[in-house]
């Protein structure tokens, strides 16, 4: 199986047509439409919404010389109306993602399913020994996920991502049962190492002396409790201020406990 990475960039760059679409490299004049896409409050409602201007600035620097990444031109008056992408997903070696975003003014004509379902089949052909493709969508995003359905995607996991409930899907009829459980025992290593990774990251000298039983706390540390949403593994705190340098601490998803000796976690 080759990694994503690699094989990209072999074969890039590219251009994909479909009947109303050219899918081609990003560059440096699409400036403008990643900086509406990342800003815009209805296209970034599940994305953790508006960016920053810094952040902004550090994509339009990027995606010009990122292998993987087009932007979605409509053919009928030649305006670019988003952008789309594949590249190595970052849960799981081995596996690609292709991910997708327009701007609102052409939402509901099938555009977005039009350009996934041309990366999807492209990725396919070019690189059979590519492994798995997923897409992945806020449980919460009906419309991203009707679209990835309508491509007879299949849902084959969830997983909490962000601070919010995540579906990951994977191009369905041409994928066995021994495919998706090929993913699934994949994504379940993963896990594993990702929780052994997340105790290691929380193994300071005072999370190592935490009693797991939470009565055992003295009346000091337990007054310190952080009631906040702790996000995948304990590496992220809700809480974007009001941290202290002192000890800081809550529980994982995992059960296990959080203890920082920093003013935000991360």
């Amino acid at each position: 199986m080759k990694p994503a990475g690699i094989a990209l960039d072999s074969i890039w760059p590219t251009e994909l047509r479909t009947e109303r679409l050219l899918l081609r490299p990003v560059t440096p004049e699409d400036a403008d439409v990643v900086r509406e896409l990342l800003t815009d409050e209805r296209v970034r409602t599940y994305l953790g919404g508006p960016a920053l201007p810094e952040r902004v600035a550090a994509r339009q620097a990027a995606y010009p010389q990122t292998p993987g990444v087009w932007a979605i031109v409509r053919v009928a008056d030649g305006r670019t109306v988003g952008l789309a992408g594949i590249g190595a997903d970052p849960r799981c070696e081995g596996r690609a993602e292709v991910s997708y975003q327009l701007l609102p003014s052409a939402w509901g004509g099938g555009l977005g399913r039009e350009a996934v379902g041309a990366i999807v089949g492209w990725w396919t052909a070019a690189v059979p020994d590519g492994g798995p493709v997923v897409a992945v969508t806020q449980a919460a995003n009906a419309r991203s996920r009707r679209l990835l359905e309508s491509l007879g995607m299949v849902l084959i996991d969830e997983l909490d991502e962000h601070g919010s409930q995540q579906c990951v899907y994977t191009p369905g009829g041409d994928h066995d049962d021994s495919d998706l459980r090929w993913l699934r025992l994949t994504a379940s290593h993963l896990d594993e190492v990702e929780r052994r990774r997340g105790a290691q990251a929380r193994a300071t000298a005072a999370g190592q002396r935490l009693p797991e039983d939470r009565t055992a706390l003295t009346a000091e540390e337990a007054a310190r409790l952080c009631p906040a949403h702790h996000g995948t593994y304990g590496r992220i705190c809700a809480h974007a201020a009001g941290h202290t340098p002192a000890l800081h601490l809550g529980r994982a998803p995992d059960g296990a406990w959080i203890a920082w000796l920093e003013n935000f976690a991360a």
